[in-house]
Formats: C-alpha cells, structure tokens, sequence
C-alpha cells in the first residue's frame, strides 16, 4: 500500500522512480500544523547530537523524539559504522484524559508537521546547534564569564558525568497543538559505554516533571516505535514485533529469509528494554514505599491504523491505544490496534514469520505504555528504558541469544546503580617508517585501575587488533597478546613497544587498536569510527613512509606514470562506500626538509610544497595552486634543499 501511493504521486509529479526502490513515503507527516514550528520561541535552542562512543549509532534530540528532525543522522544503526539504519521512529509520548470519553490531549512527535516537545534553553552551547555530549566540550553550556561547564552538577558543584559518553537536555510540551498545555517538563540523559560488553546498548533516562499548580489524572507514559526489521528504506514490509513480559523487553526482527536488504549488510534485532517506572500505591499515586507497575500495556499495529495527527480526535485514538481502551478495541476504522484476547498485552505468534509481516505488507509500529498515574502539583516521574540492537532474525531464534545477555548485562549495570568504572584505554603513539610499523604506549593507565578488592592493578593483558578497513568496522581477532609487565611500578612512557611482524607496505593505510582487558575479563573498546572521522585515544592509523635520505639522486615519484590511481589509494573516510577515492602521489627518498616545485613542460608553476615532517616522502594530491586536479600530462619537479637540488620529471594519465 505504502509502496502503491508514492508511485502514483511520484508519476502524477512528473518524477521518475526506479521501479525496485521502496520508499517510506508517511505522507500524512507533511498535513500537520507547521505554524507551530515557525513561531516557536524555542526553535533556536533545538538541537540534535550522535551517541557514536559505542556499536550503536544513535541520533539525540531536544523535542522528545529519536529520530532527526533535519539531516541524515544515524538512527539505530547497528555497527555505526555501516550505513544500516533500523529507527524509522521513535518518539516519546505522555497523554491524559480530557473528560471521561470525550477527548485526550498526548505530546508526541510522531507527525513532522507538529513538533509537540521543544527544548528549554541553557543546557548547551546554542551556537554549536548540538545537544550537550559529556565527549564533547564545545556542546557544553557556557557560564557568565565563557566557560563551559557540564549541565549536570554534583552536591559540590563538580561535573556529574555517569558514562563514557552522556547526553543531557531538557524540553517540554510548550508547541503542543492542543489549546490546552500539559505543562510537562522532561528533564532527558543518555548513557553509553564502549566495553565488550556494553557496546550494543544506550541507557535512556526521563525525568518527567507536572510542571503546574494543577493535579493530572489518568496519565499514561509511552514510547512510540517505528523499526524497520531491513532498514528504514526498503525491507520494512516483513518486520516482526516481539513482546516479552519477564524481561520488560521487545524488539523487532525481519521475516528469515525474506530480506534483500543492500549487499554486505545482514537485518539485526532492535529492541528497547524498560527498567524503571515510577513506585505507585493502590491508587495510583507516587510512592516510594509503593511497587513499580512496569509496561501495562503494549500494542502493535499496522501503520496507517495507529494515530497520526495533533487533533483532539487522533490524540484520543493514540491514548486509547496507550490505555487499551476497550471502546477503542471495537473501532471498526481501527482495526489493527489490538490483537487477541487479552485486552493490554497483544499476541504475537511464531508460526507468523512463515508469512513474513504481521500486518501483510504495510509495515508495523508499535507502542510500550505504563499507567495510570496520577501527579500532584510539581510531583516527579522517572522513566528509564535501555535501546539494544544484535544479530537476529526471527524470535526465538537461537540467532538472538547475544541480544539476550546483552539485555542481562543492562539489567546488572541498572542493578549496580551504573556504578562502573571501564577499563581504560592506553593513548598509542606510532612509528611507521621504511615498511614496518611500531607502536608504543605507556603503563600510566595500569597504574591508575586498580581492583579495589586487591589493591593492585586490575589489568591483566593488552590485546592488539589490526585492520586495513578505513572505516574500521571489522578488526577481527587480536593479532598479539601482551601480558601486563608487572615488574614496572613507576610510570614509563615507553614501557610497552611492539613492531608489526607482518608486511606493511609502505604508502599504505593500516588502522591499529589497543585495548585493555582487565581480571574480570572485561575489554575496553577499541575506536571506531568517529563523527570527525578521525583516531582517537587507543586507536591510530598508520601509513608508513620513507625515512628521509641524504642522497638528492635517489629522490623518485611513485608511481610513475600515475595511471588513472594509484595502488593504496582507497576511498574516503566519512563515506567508504560513496566518496571520492584519495588521490595522491608520494614524493620519495627525500631529505627531512626540502621544497617541492611541480611544473608543467612549459615552465608554468603548478604547485609548491613545503616538506617539513622529517621524514623521506611527501604527498601531493596532483591538486594545482586553485585546487584543481591537474591534467593528463608530463611534469617537472624541482627540489631544493640545504643539500642541494634535483630535476626530474613524471606522467600523470587521468
């Protein structure tokens, strides 16, 4: 059906479409009220983030959605470093009764005509349009005389910072479309790590605020998902919705055997586990002493049954969906709301997945709900829920088991009160000369994690891991093991120097990670790749050169002639798949400093490079002094330096 619909507008636009393409077209999104997004006082504090410390990349946003409100960023991608993306939506959604039957009001930001949360400004860098990352200095918040400072205090006023990676924000339903504000502010915070075994998850925490003089009845707190078993352009038509109700746990799979999902790339589960709802007593009032009522209901449904719009109408389906409204479970132009007998949880049957969707072909949402509650005046709720992604096609699978301890491992972290302290991770420095690599590291970071239970270092090993992918999303297993030297009890710079046994060739690329694994047998992650597309801490990539040469004679261009490319040459970074290769040509056996004059045959002057490093070869991306890549053609190159001077001449084939 969706598929049907946006082949037809297309057409009738007059707008070609391959006719194997499948689309998310959602055209109701665009018939929502966008008056509220350009007059919004808050529109210049809205801001959006990536969690990328971990495998799973994550957008973040301040409007109570998880999903981008511009851009492309990542949204439940699963490694972060392909481009498989599984969050279509997800958006977080509170609603209340107006009277008995007549009517709801629910902040959400499903439709992208209405943003319905939008955020509190001072709790980031407003120039930096980014949410506040605790990795990330610049997102910070700024004090009265400029410096920044994390949003999250502690009792003596220092940073409150929980994981490797938090996010912070705060917003609240001032563009409700509703006449009638909830008034309810949501205090949002995000936890990741980069472990082994914390690697596939984000911690998600909503404080939720009755930010007026007035009591709300009836409340319900709901997380609205939309996942795309295959990824959220093509393949969303097979998904299967699981529930289930002794982890607190759903998640979706695609249909086995059904997926033609882009070539290299294998359909992963996604699910969201909830590990906190507010204490209530019998009455539904806030109590500590009371019992936590978990998700009381949750629901799957075809997407063009579940509500859409900011309306009175559309909220009153979306909070009969949240509340398991028996009027609703009879509404006959509803009818995939609900399914089976039991009125709050719905069925989902294994048998299913020999027909693929559930819904026959139009893609499934779903929603995890938890009420009644009821708040009094300035009360406050916690809700905390954890997003996990892992291998797994078709539930019950044995293909799912490492989403099942991932999903432990959640719950023991939420157990310990996220009192964690990760291995860390060595900053490696590197030598990469005449085709061999070296790296080296210190023993600071030993001496600084101890086992509190031993007293001594709780570092038993470094683990060394090598890979030639630019993105650095396989790294295979370790290629040396090397034991902690405990015999040095002082820091050392140099205390640990390992040279690559095998080939590296010279010119070029290898990545190279090392990580911790401590007497818990727990490792400290290795880097993948980052948003500014370079290494960081324990991670360094390596292209090894020439040492430099006294002898000008020896000086060469490689290759020669350049042939359309050159052999290590690969594609970009930030885009492995689609990005323009980098060209380069080395400039070899040079002094460690000289100049470089490139020159066409009629003596103009094409480029001028200063070589300073130190070492024997110098890059030049055939790019002339306007940046533009030179012609097909035999140049000159001159270079001069304290030793003396060298001309000679290469080709270039483009």
């Amino acid at each position: 059906m969706r598929h049907t619909l946006v082949f037809l507008f297309l057409m009738m636009a007059g707008i070609a479409t391959p006719a194997a393409a499948q689309l998310r077209p959602d055209a109701r999104e665009d018939k929502g009220n966008h008056s509220s997004l350009e007059k919004t006082l808050g529109a210049i504090d809205r801001a959006q983030n990536v969690i990328n410390i971990n495998q799973l990349g994550q957008v973040v946003t301040n409007m109570g959605q998880w999903h981008p409100y511009t851009g492309t960023f990542p949204r439940g991608r699963w490694p972060v470093n392909t481009n498989h993306d599984q969050l279509y939506k997800m958006t977080f959604a509170v609603g209340i009764p107006y009277s008995g039957i007549n009517g709801a009001n629910v902040a959400n930001a499903r439709g992208n005509g209405t943003k319905e949360w939008d955020p509190l400004p001072g709790y980031n860098n407003r120039n930096t349009g980014k949410i506040a990352l605790s990795t990330d200095k610049t997102t910070w918040p700024l004090d009265i005389s400029g410096k920044p400072y994390w949003p999250v205090r502690t009792a003596d006023g220092k940073d409150s910072i929980v994981s490797q990676q938090d996010s912070y924000c705060v917003y609240r339903d001032n563009t409700n479309a509703q006449p009638k504000k909830l008034n309810i502010q949501v205090t949002q915070t995000s936890y990741a790590w980069s472990t082994s075994k914390d690697q596939d998850y984000i911690i998600w925490k909503l404080e939720i605020l009755n930010d007026t003089t007035a009591a709300k009845d009836s409340l319900y707190f709901g997380l609205y998902y939309d996942f795309d078993g295959g990824g959220i352009s093509n393949e969303f038509d097979d998904d299967y919705y699981v529930w289930d109700p002794a982890k607190q746990f759903t998640y979706v799979v695609d249909a086995p055997g059904t997926t033609s999902w882009e070539p290299g790339s294998t359909p992963f589960a996604l699910g969201l586990v909830f590990l906190e709802t507010p204490k209530v007593n019998a009455s539904g009032r806030l109590d500590q002493n009371g019992t936590r009522r978990g998700i009381t209901d949750w629901h799957w449904s075809g997407v063009y049954s579940s509500a859409w719009g900011d309306n009175v109408a559309d909220d009153t389906i979306f909070y009969g969906w949240m509340s398991s409204d028996q009027r609703l479970r009879s509404n006959a132009s509803r009818p995939t709301l609900f399914h089976g007998p039991n009125r709050h949880f719905d069925d989902w049957r294994l048998q299913d997945l020999i027909t693929g969707n559930q819904e026959g072909g139009d893609g499934v949402d779903g929603v995890a709900a938890s009420g009644p509650y009821h708040m009094e005046p300035y009360e406050k709720m916690t809700f905390v829920f954890a997003q996990v992604a892992g291998p797994g096609t078709g539930p019950g699978s044995p293909n799912v088991s490492r989403l099942y301890t991932t999903v432990d491992r959640i719950y023991t972290m939420y157990n310990n009160g996220f009192k964690f302290i990760p291995p860390p991770k060595p900053n490696v420095r590197y030598a990469a000369l005449d085709n061999t690599v070296k790296l080296l590291w210190s023993n600071d970071k030993e001496l600084s994690y101890i086992n509190p239970l031993t007293g001594k270092s709780g570092v038993k090993e470094y683990r060394v891991y090598k890979t030639t992918d630019p993105s650095r999303t396989n790294w295979g297993s370790p290629v040396a093991v090397i034991p902690r030297n405990q015999a040095k009890t002082s820091v050392d710079s140099l205390a640990y120097q390992w040279k690559d046994p095998a080939a590296t060739k010279n010119f070029f690329y290898y990545s190279y990670a090392v990580t911790i694994l401590d007497d818990d047998s727990l490792e400290s992650g290795k880097a993948f790749l980052p948003a500014d597309q370079s290494a960081s801490e324990n991670t360094v990539e390596a292209r090894p050169v020439d040492a430099s040469r006294t002898s000008l004679s020896e000086i060469r261009v490689v290759p020669n002639p350049y042939i359309i490319s050159a052999t290590w040459e690969r594609k970009r970074l930030g885009d492995p798949k689609l990005g323009e290769p980098i060209r380069d040509v080395a400039f070899t056996n040079l002094p460690g400093r000289c100049t470089i004059r490139v020159y066409t045959l009629d003596g103009n002057l094409v480029k001028t490079i200063e070589h300073t490093n130190g070492q024997g070869t110098e890059f030049w991306d055939l790019r002339s002094f306007s940046n533009q890549l030179i012609a097909t053609g035999v140049y000159i190159y001159h270079v001069t330096s304290d030793a003396g001077e060298r001309v000679s001449k290469f080709a270039v084939v483009r």
